[in-house]
């Protein structure tokens, strides 16, 4: 009997221990937001996405830290990262975010933005494979496009939807997500929308459908975007950044890149800049940072 309660009193002094170590660890905060296949947040392939298998990554071998995933929007990205133990594993540099943030070395590149259409619609923009003309497609009033207010693409899109901005054929939506959803061209609210070529490939195999939408490049965004892990610029995030720098090893970022050619599929421009850019941190001439 003696025995027994000595077992009774030392699994409860072992279970009381770990959970006060697990109270003095200190706890980041990870961004996630719904964009497949970046980030799956539900479904079959739930956890599979580019940047969820990349934060799971860098947080198995943390085990230092406490580690609670945060699923956010648009809006309350850029208010979250102001916040002290706040940490995001693969995003692009926000500009103006160096003088809080604190950034690793390039990790990866985001694919080309593009529009998605209706296949049925094809013959009112092209042949498939063929990149085109935002500004040409915008002269067209009988087009609309769906565009999302608090996303960041590139300075010519920018440009060209303020100049645009009054004619009527652009859909403005103050939604706070990061892609529109598909159905708004099934529906014909819009007549294409930006957004990555994974999105309805996704859609298509998640859902074992044929995949009735068409995608294609955009002259005004020609490039691939420089992706970075970060942190909070205090001793906090300086402390968490210095062990992520650790982790993030050549190894490290070529097995990420195989999570995105599984969902992009391979692309022999995409994986010669990816080892330029990102392996061997060379500068390139097809690669913009928002925050620079």
């Amino acid at each position: 009997m003696l025995n027994f309660f000595v077992l009774v009193l030392i699994f409860w002094v072992s279970l009381f221990s770990r959970s006060v170590f697990a109270q003095d660890k200190e706890t980041i905060r990870w961004l996630i937001w719904d964009q497949v296949p970046n980030f799956i947040i539900d479904g079959e392939y739930q956890g599979q996405g580019a940047g969820d298998t990349f934060t799971a990554m860098i947080q198995s071998h943390l085990p230092q830290y406490h580690h609670e995933n945060v699923l956010s929007n648009t809006r309350r990205y850029h208010a979250l990262i102001r916040q002290e133990n706040v940490c995001v594993a693969w995003a692009w540099i926000v500009p103006g975010s160096k003088d809080f943030r604190v950034h690793s070395k390039a990790i990866s590149l985001a694919p080309r933005s593009g529009i998605h259409i209706l296949k049925s619609k094809q013959n009112l923009f092209g042949k498939p494979g063929k990149s085109l003309s935002l500004a040409k497609l915008l002269e067209n009033t009988d087009l609309k496009l769906g565009y999302l207010e608090d996303m960041s693409y590139s300075k010519k899109v920018h440009e060209l939807i303020e100049k645009n901005r009054d004619k009527g054929n652009i859909y403005f939506s103050s939604v706070s997500k990061v892609e529109l959803d598909l159905k708004m061209l099934d529906n014909g609210h819009v007549d294409y929308f930006f957004g990555f070529s994974a999105q309805s490939i996704f859609e298509a195999k998640e859902n074992k459908i044929a995949n009735k939408y068409q995608f294609y490049n955009i002259d005004e965004m020609d490039m691939y975007t420089s992706m970075h892990t970060h942190c909070s610029k205090t001793p906090f995030g300086y402390k968490a950044m210095a062990a992520i720098n650790q982790i993030i090893t050549d190894d490290a970022l070529m097995a990420h890149l195989k999570v995105i050619e599984k969902w992009y599929g391979k692309n022999k421009d995409y994986r010669s800049v990816f080892i330029d850019y990102v392996i061997n941190q060379q500068a390139n001439e097809l690669v913009m940072d928002p925050g620079q």
